[in-house]
């Protein structure tokens, strides 16, 4: 991580902006730094699924001007310098994210259904823990899990819960074959996750989608044993931070 490239200063808005605009996401500020040759929303350095919590959480604390305070501009960047160092990690880490994405009882979607769709995400999110503890799952399963999931969603009134439907369209989503591209897979059962969080009952309260985001990173790096950033030296984070944005 080059934090010296860190010259100019940085708004932190709602959204993605072109380079020298003077504003940007928290997850452009870390691919700022991190040196990537195009500036993104989905820095190299940082697992794709916990960029996207982070982009979703920068907006939802971004102001009615789409611009984000001071202090929750410390929030985001702090959650996305959480991110630094979370890909590329083993299959089987993937496989247990996204059972803990689907039936954590703090931050999982299996919150936002009711009886048997219930049951249908965490048969699901069980075919994900057998993968990940290394034992194989009959593909017959996954075929079977997709059905009810996709029975499941039919089931569902998007007027009454939306995020209901979200939830199960993200368990549907990551039974996709294990020959589907996994990027691409992925993407979308955290967009579908993602989506059943922001409409959740009564709406997201900006201090929700960053205790969210902060689950899912947590749990991403326990996962793959990156508990420590001993590599990050805190003065020169705090330095950066300084300088990467400012209120106009």
């Amino acid at each position: 991580m080059d934090l010296d490239r860190i010259t100019g200063r940085l708004r932190l808005a709602e959204g993605s902006h072109q380079p020298e605009s003077g504003k940007g996401c928290a997850m452009n500020a870390i691919s700022y730094i991190n040196g990537d040759t195009e500036v993104t929303d989905f820095p190299a350095c940082s697992a794709r699924p916990l960029a996207a919590f982070v982009q979703w959480c920068n907006d939802a604390l971004a102001g009615p001007d789409g611009y984000l305070s001071p202090e929750d501009s410390l929030l985001a960047l702090d959650l996305a310098w959480l991110t630094v160092g979370t890909a590329p990690v083993p299959h089987t880490v993937i496989h247990a994210w996204v059972a803990e994405l689907l039936t954590n009882p703090t931050w999982g979607v299996a919150n936002y259904v009711e009886s048997d769709a219930v049951e249908t995400i965490r048969d699901i999110a069980c075919l994900h823990r057998k993968l990940a503890s290394g034992a194989a799952a009959p593909i017959a399963a996954w075929v079977g899990a997709e059905g009810a999931a996709r029975a499941a969603a039919r089931r569902i009134d998007r007027a009454v819960n939306a995020a209901g439907l979200y939830a199960v369209r993200a368990a549907c989503q990551s039974t996709a074959p294990v020959n589907t591209d996994r990027g691409m897979t992925l993407d979308a059962v955290t967009g579908n996750a993602l989506r059943a969080h922001a409409r959740a009952a009564g709406g997201i309260a900006p201090a929700r989608a960053a205790e969210l985001a902060r689950h899912a990173i947590y749990s991403w790096r326990y996962l793959a044993g990156l508990d420590t950033f001993d590599d990050i030296d805190p003065a020169s984070v705090e330095s950066a931070l300084q300088r990467i944005w400012v209120l106009a």
